[in-house]
């Protein structure tokens, strides 16, 4: 195991994408899980703070220390098992999620859910319950994680399979390792839209997902297995301008029915506002003309569907009242891949100019019921008019959520962007939504978390942890306040 005690030797630990910077005296790098297991016990032993660092493309600063030790699940890297029979992969905490989507094309195979960034590890994105383009049709990583091998801070190692341990209504009641669990969930109702707000909670629930979404908090996760399915025949992209946001409103809509129709149901439906475009065209000067833009991603099955295929897009589009002309289509893996890049650029580009202006991250992570989002949309619209602060506005349109991404100059429209997003963040408690679909809470997102459940229901949530983690060692100050668990 790897030890490091001078910090100027692992300050890129003490940051994630949001440009929170954080502190730590100790940086522990452990290569199998009993070095992991170790590495808790001594911290629950001794009460240092253990913040569980992944690959560090977090956008909440989750993985940002604010004191103690960190530890780096980089070396837990490999992968234990495909089972192309089973269509499942067992990997460890520390495998990206392009490394398990590479193994598993190998084998004809595909992880359905591909949250956005492709150098996450997998334990981060367990943790965070992330999700991404593809949770249009497929959702997030939730609905992929067959079993979960976590180490706990009282030096257990838990293996917990989906299917094997329920919830009666909010009541838990099992045995594991020899040791007896009696505790009860919290009692607030998630809002019926994606979500990674909190802790997972329902009547009846698997306890698996308890741990998916639970930020560093109650555990940390050695490995993970995943159902993978079929790779499809091919895909097919394609970027949609048009000359007016109510006409890409309306396209989105009517993409929204095609979900009634296996054969015409793509899997991503992204957007992009003028100010993304105009953010981008300095990197891409070939952008047409236009106010906003929509991005799809279709599965086809076979090469009889591919034709098939096309000529439905063209006609939707056409019909849609945008230019053929003006789009952008990928068929070939080559064509793909610049779309790809096209529609991942904006938010590295995004990070890359707050880090320029050394300001953190003021951004929305919020998703609506359908029948909310123009109510939410204009909304955003009204406030930025009314903000004077630069901006763009993009993301996963088709499940109503868009990250609105303020881009502070200075120190001034920073602390003005946060008043501004506080508004957004009421707006979409009030509309039945979330304040955070996918993204998680970290420490930059807790006072939105007590607005959208309220104190009590965050105590509740701290209780909690307190019998999972009773050393309160772990991934303190994310999603709730520490100072909850002295209580």
């Amino acid at each position: 195991m790897v030890i490091k005690k001078n910090k100027d030797e692992f300050l890129s630990y003490l940051e994630d994408t949001s440009n929170l910077k954080g502190d730590a005296s100790l940086l522990f790098i452990p290569e199998n899980e009993k070095e992991v297991s170790d590495v808790l016990l001594q911290a629950a032993e001794e009460e240092i703070p253990l913040t569980i660092s992944a690959a560090g493309t977090g956008t909440t600063g989750a993985r940002v220390p604010l004191e103690g030790a960190v530890l780096s699940l980089e070396n837990l890297n490999r992968i234990k098992e495909l089972d192309k029979k089973k269509s499942t992969i067992v990997a460890e905490a520390g495998v990206t999620l392009e490394r398990i989507e590479e193994e598993a094309n190998k084998q004809g195979l595909t992880l359905r859910s591909q949250p956005t960034e492709p150098l996450a590890f997998i334990g981060g994105v367990v943790s965070t319950c992330a999700s991404g383009p593809r949770s249009f049709k497929y959702g997030s990583i939730r609905n992929y994680v067959k079993r979960i091998k976590m180490a706990m801070t009282n030096g257990d190692i838990w293996e917990i399979e989906r299917g094997s341990i329920f919830a009666r209504k909010r009541k838990f009641k099992f045995s594991i390792n020899g040791r007896e669990y009696k505790f009860n969930l919290p009692t607030y109702h998630m809002p019926s839209v994606k979500s990674s707000a909190g802790y997972f909670v329902d009547d009846d629930m698997d306890l698996i997902d308890l741990f998916i979404g639970q930020e560093g908090t109650l555990s940390c996760i050695l490995e993970v297995e995943l159902l993978l399915h079929k790779r499809p025949y091919n895909l097919f992209d394609g970027i949609v301008f048009f000359d007016a946001e109510e006409k890409a409103l309306e396209f989105v809509e009517r993409i929204k029915q095609l979900r009634l129709h296996s054969f015409q149901y793509p899997c991503v439906v992204e957007f992009f506002d003028f100010n993304s475009l105009e953010f981008l065209r300095p990197f891409y000067s070939f952008i047409p003309s236009a106010q906003c833009a929509i991005y799809f991603e279709q599965e086809i099955d076979s090469e009889q569907q591919a034709d098939l295929m096309l000529d439905y897009w063209y006609e939707f589009i056409e019909k849609s009242g945008a230019s053929i002309d003006k789009c952008w289509f990928a068929e070939t893996e080559a064509e793909r891949q610049k779309l790809y890049q096209f529609r991942h650029h904006l938010p590295q580009a995004v990070n890359e100019y707050l880090r320029k202006y050394s300001q953190t991250k003021e951004a929305t992570d919020i998703a609506v019921p359908d029948d909310k989002f123009h109510s939410m949309y204009y909304f955003y619209k009204e406030v930025a008019l009314r903000s004077r602060i630069n901006y763009v506005n993009f993301g996963h349109i088709g499940q109503n959520h868009l990250h609105f991404n303020f881009l502070p100059q200075n120190r001034e429209e920073s602390f003005l962007a946060k008043g501004y997003i506080m508004e957004f963040i009421e707006k979409a408690i009030a509309l039945g939504g979330t304040i955070s679909a996918e993204h998680g809470i970290g420490k930059i997102k807790k006072p939105y978390l007590e607005i959208m459940y309220g104190r009590k229901h965050l105590e509740e949530m701290a209780e909690l942890k307190k019998i999972l983690d009773p050393a309160c060692i772990l991934g303190l100050d994310n999603i709730f306040d520490r100072k909850l668990l002295k209580k």
